[in-house]
C-alpha cells in the first residue's frame, strides 16, 4: 500500500511519497510514482474544504467518487469538451475504512468565491485539489485507489484562514482514519 499525499506535513510519521500541490502537478508526479513503485494499492491523505451541507471541520471522510471541475466552466464563461468521468474509489478499500463516505470535487484553485462553491456543491461535499488528479494516474495503472481526508476548511472567503486553524487537527483525523489500512 503507498500512501501519497500533497504536501510532507500531511504524512506526519507515515512512511509515504509527495505529489505536491495542485491536480496538474499531482497527476505527473503519481503516474512517475505508479511507475517507479509499482504498488498494490494507494491511499491518497491530506487535508480538504467542505462544501455549504458538507462534513464538519475536524472529521475524517473517505472518498467514494471523486470529479474534476474548472471555475470557468462552472461559471459558464467555458467549456471543456470531453469532461472528465467521475471515478468510483475502490470498494475493497472503502469497506476497510470506519470514515463516512462523500462525493470530492477537485478543483484547479481553492475556491474563494461562495457563487462558485455553491455550484460546485451540485453533488459534491468536499473540495480538494488532487484526489481526482491521483485517482486518474491510479485508474490509468490499474492500481485500487482511495482517498481520506482531514476536514480543515469551509470552502468560500474564510477558507484559508480556517486552513491555518483547523489543519493540523485535520491532518491528524485523516492519518487515523487510514490506520486500518496500513
Amino acid at each position: 500500500m503507498l500512501v501519497l499525499a500533497a504536501a510532507r506535513e500531511e504524512l506526519g510519521d507515515l512512511p509515504g511519497e509527495v505529489v505536491g500541490v495542485g491536480p496538474v502537478v499531482a497527476a505527473a508526479r503519481a503516474a512517475v510514482l505508479l511507475e517507479r513503485l509499482k504498488p498494490s494499492a494507494v491511499v491518497l491523505v491530506g487535508t480538504g474544504g467542505s462544501y455549504e451541507g458538507g462534513p464538519a471541520i475536524g472529521s475524517a471522510v473517505a472518498a467514494q467518487r471523486v470529479g474534476l471541475s474548472w471555475g470557468v466552466a462552472a461559471m459558464g464563461l467555458g467549456y471543456v469538451p470531453r469532461q472528465p468521468v467521475t471515478i468510483e474509489a475502490d470498494p475493497g478499500l472503502l469497506a476497510r475504512l470506519p470514515s463516512p463516505r462523500h462525493n470530492v470535487l477537485t478543483t484547479g484553485a481553492i475556491t474563494t468565491d461562495l457563487a462558485l462553491a455553491r455550484r460546485f456543491a451540485d453533488g459534491w461535499t468536499v473540495e480538494h485539489l488532487e484526489a481526482y488528479a491521483v485517482a486518474h494516474a491510479c485508474k490509468e495503472a490499474g492500481i485500487p485507489f482511495v482517498a481520506v481526508l482531514g476536514i480543515s476548511n469551509r470552502v468560500g472567503p474564510d477558507a484559508h484562514v480556517e486552513w491555518l486553524t483547523h489543519r493540523d487537527e485535520a491532518q491528524a483525523a485523516a492519518r487515523a482514519a487510514i490506520t486500518a489500512l496500513l
